[in-house]
């Protein structure tokens, strides 16, 4: 019985220390892991430090080359401005001056309609004096023209009174002629009567 329990003993005593020995074993591996660990992570944090620096370095470098280029572009855009200003300006004069040439355009082209104007009016003042004329003319021509009409009219009664006054002196001339004919007959005798008619006498 005693020997069954020390040869238990004893094998418990062999598995303890065969864990023991298994644990220090792990142990030992578990720290050596643990320093492996650690120096790769040291390794690691190194490895990510440079790239980190070397990271920050290209970064930074990249950065101060848009920088550079920022800077370029506002310089450029800086003279880009200084030229649009002074474009500006010359466009501002230049839009002056076209302003007062159009002011002074506008004022000759009011002196103008105001000339035009007042030679339209002058132009219906002459035109209708000049109708006014044409009116008068054209009365004093039916005036004169009648007054041809009432002359010629005179003149062709005062010949048709003529010729009838011819007539009638002619007559009384040959009546007064056969009077005087008649009287001096017994005094003239047959050379009187022979003179004919003293009307038709040469």
């Amino acid at each position: 019985m005693q020997e069954s329990q020390d040869q238990a003993t004893d094998e418990y005593a062999r598995a303890l220390g065969d864990a023991q020995t298994r644990l220090a074993q792990k142990e030992a591996e578990l720290r050596k892991a643990a320093e492996n660990h650690a120096s790769e992570a040291e390794q690691l944090r190194c490895r990510v430090e440079q790239e980190s620096r070397d990271t920050h370095q290209v970064e930074a470098n990249a950065l101060r080359e848009q920088l550079a280029q920022l800077e370029k572009s506002v310089e450029q855009e800086k003279a880009q401005n200084q030229e649009l200003q002074t474009e500006q300006e010359k466009l501002r004069a230049q839009r002056d001056d076209v302003s007062s040439q159009l002011q002074e355009v506008n004022r000759a082209n009011s002196r103008l309609r105001e000339q035009l104007t007042e030679r339209g009016q002058e132009k219906d003042k002459l035109q209708q004096e000049l109708e006014e004329t044409r009116k008068t003319a054209d009365k004093r021509k039916a005036m004169l023209d009648e007054l041809a009409i009432d002359v010629a009219q005179e003149k062709s009664r005062h010949k048709e009174e003529l010729s009838a006054c011819g007539c009638s002196t002619r007559r009384r001339c040959w009546a007064c002629g056969r009077a005087y004919e008649g009287a001096a007959r017994p005094a003239r005798g047959p050379e009187l009567h022979r003179g004919g008619d003293p009307l038709t006498a040469p």
